[in-house]
């Protein structure tokens, strides 16, 4: 990657990233897995993440609100999408790290 131009690694990363996120894997199987080195790693996640946020202009917050009238709606999963990123919300969720999770995936998506 030495000679490539910082346009180009940054493009390189940003694929590596996407790839990180679909993987389903923790950052240091997947550093592993695709022999990367982990403080490069979090290098390029925290500057690609910065560099999203600072190109977010169109962020939307929307009430979510659940009921449930039998045994069976109460144990099936919410279906929550940001961006690209797709994942299953069990109604039991802890909502603060719910939360959190949503704030991570808006800065990165």
């Amino acid at each position: 990657m030495s000679g490539m131009s910082h346009r180009e690694k940054r493009e390189v990363w940003r694929q590596r990233m996407a790839a990180f996120y679909d993987s389903g894997l923790s950052a240091s199987q997947f550093c592993a897995e695709h022999g990367l080195k982990p403080h490069q790693f979090w290098y390029w996640l925290r500057r690609l993440r910065n560099e999203t946020v600072h190109d977010s202009q169109d962020t939307a917050f929307v009430s979510v609100v659940t009921t449930s009238s039998s045994s069976d709606a109460s144990r099936s999963l919410l279906p929550l999408r940001i961006g690209s990123v797709e994942m299953d919300v069990r109604p039991d969720y802890d909502a603060s790290t719910l939360a959190e999770l949503v704030r991570l995936v808006m800065r990165v998506c």
